[in-house]
């Protein structure tokens, strides 16, 4: 679903992944690209580059997830081994 939003509102796909600087900094660029789309043209360039930014959010924000449950259950692991002397 982040990655959906990435797409649309990359905004809210940063938000969604717990990253309030970068939503602050995504923001800021998609706020001032959407006016640029229809005054300028150029708002598409602001706008991809809201795109890539909240794609490579969204994947970071899951590695760092799947990174954090296997040192988890590595530790719960470590925990309730006895170790043999």
């Amino acid at each position: 679903m982040r990655y959906f939003f990435a797409f649309f509102i990359p905004p809210l796909a940063v938000l969604l992944c717990k990253r309030p600087g970068h939503f602050v900094v995504n923001l800021v660029v998609w706020v001032i690209s959407i006016p640029a789309i229809f005054f300028l043209g150029l708002g598409l360039i602001g706008w991809l580059i809201c795109i890539v930014h909240a794609l490579s959010v969204c994947k970071v924000s899951s590695v760092d997830k799947r990174i954090n449950r296997m040192v988890e259950a590595i530790s719960a692991r470590s925990q309730s081994s006895t170790p043999v002397i």
